[in-house]
């Protein structure tokens, strides 16, 4: 599974230069810091998404994210659960710089990378419904390319170190779990029903770099994703197609909400699956395209998601 997601979001902030670094530092790091959450988590429905939001009339703000995930049980036999994703956040916020009647604007660009890998191990309760833990570690890196942010403030501010922002960063490291409950149903027509309600804690802090320059981050997250996949009267390969519906919704009740400003997102979703059984594509059986609109309190977007099963 493949996805990318953007979000415009934040509003200006006017600050005196004798706060500049309190906060477009340590207070954007933080924030950072709290966002790498939503790439941290592996999601089921990783998605291409664009999102805008209304937070601040005339902000230029924005962050982006994506993240590729997967996960696999490893046989009946064995019910060892894996699953592991890669992400990426983006983060600009709009900063609007004042000292009496002077002011400047200025756009840190602040980057995120986190890899997170889970261990799991499903408990059958019904031939359809399986209660899963799973135990999460993740490493990532926050940094911030912007050199001109440490050159003003190293200018003003010159008693500051700025070496967070111009040598590296954060190293940030992860520990937590999840608990899911899983349901999947097949049915002789070719439809397919499933169904995931997990609640996921990954208690994020800093493990190398300049680690003084911010505390920690709680990402949480109770998630609840579905999909419904009907045959249709199309065909591709020799095999026919079918026709994918999705809903999900999220509460954020960790560090990333607050940053995000929302404590909920909600997403719905329409596309096709291809079987691909019957081609020389080696190992996969099927791909699958969704479009989707995502909306959340002040954000909302559409996206596509791209993905394969093996």
């Amino acid at each position: 599974m493949i996805g990318l997601s953007f979000a415009a979001a934040d509003p200006l902030h006017a600050l005196s230069v004798s706060n500049v670094l309190s906060y477009s530092i340590e207070s954007q790091a933080e924030g950072v810091l709290s966002l790498l959450g939503i790439s941290a988590i592996p999601d089921s429905a990783s998605s291409a998404l664009q999102l805008k939001g209304d937070i601040a009339r005339g902000s230029r703000s924005k962050f982006e994210t994506w993240q590729v995930s997967g996960g696999f049980t490893w046989s009946d036999e064995l019910p060892l659960y894996l699953e592991g994703s890669i992400g990426y956040n983006r983060y600009n916020p709009d900063l609007l710089i004042t000292e009496d009647a002077e002011s400047a604007r200025l756009r840190p660009k602040w980057t995120g990378f986190a890899a997170t890998g889970g261990v799991g191990w499903d408990f059958a309760l019904t031939d359809t419904l399986t209660f899963r833990p799973i135990l999460n570690l993740t490493i990532g890196q926050v940094f911030s390319d912007t050199q001109y942010v440490a050159q003003f403030i190293a200018e003003h501010l010159g008693n500051y170190d700025t070496a967070f922002i111009k040598d590296g960063g954060l190293t940030v490291g992860g520990y937590g779990g999840a608990l899911a409950l899983v349901y999947n149903e097949s049915w002789a027509s070719g439809s397919e029903a499933d169904a995931v309600l997990r609640y996921t804690d990954i208690h994020l802090e800093p493990i190398g770099g300049d680690k003084d320059v911010v505390g920690s981050a709680s990402a949480r997250t109770l998630a609840l994703w579905s999909r419904l996949r009907v045959p249709n009267s199309m065909q591709a390969f020799g095999s026919p197609m079918r026709t994918v519906y999705e809903f999900s919704a999220s509460y954020l009740a960790g560090d990333q909400g607050e940053v995000l400003r929302t404590d909920w997102l909600a997403q719905i979703g329409v596309g096709l699956e291809i079987n691909t059984q019957k081609t020389k594509i080696p190992l996969i059986e099927e791909g699958r395209m969704v479009f989707r609109y995502t909306m959340g309190e002040k954000l909302n977007g559409w996206g596509v998601g791209l993905a394969v099963s093996f």
